[in-house]
């Protein structure tokens, strides 16, 4: 049977502790040889919050782009008040890269939150083909 990954939109990678505080790029997931990647959707999971005096939301970018890792979203302000709590992004009809094999995904933290704590965890949909 056929991995499930590349018949299906399915969760490609979750990767946690990303501080949201940092900028920073994180790589989510690279492609594996002789594949590549079509990104559906992304989900941010608030797994850490502590407001302190938050003013400052975090600006994140997704893609695979090495200068900037933001061809899929570009310079999102996410705003976060809460732990548990999610936000689902994606880019509905406009042109996407396909990520080749060896490439990587990555988050980018543009800007810093100013919370005390705030800790992401990052879950990547999409499939292989």
């Amino acid at each position: 049977m056929a991995d499930l990954k590349e018949k299906s939109i399915s969760l490609i990678s979750s990767t946690t502790g990303i501080d949201a505080k940092t900028v920073a790029t994180t790589v989510l997931y690279t492609v594996p040889t002789g594949k590549s990647l079509i990104v559906d959707h992304v989900v941010i999971r608030v797994t850490g919050f502590d407001a302190g005096a938050k003013g400052v939301q975090a600006v994140a970018s997704f893609g695979g782009n090495a200068a900037t890792y933001d061809d899929y979203l570009n310079t999102v302000t996410y705003t976060v008040a809460a732990a548990d709590v999610f936000i689902r992004d994606s880019v509905d009809d406009s042109a996407l890269p396909i990520y080749a094999a060896a490439s990587s995904f990555r988050i980018s933290i543009e800007t810093g939150s100013d919370a005390t704590t705030e800790t992401w965890a990052v879950d990547v949909f999409g499939y292989l083909i």
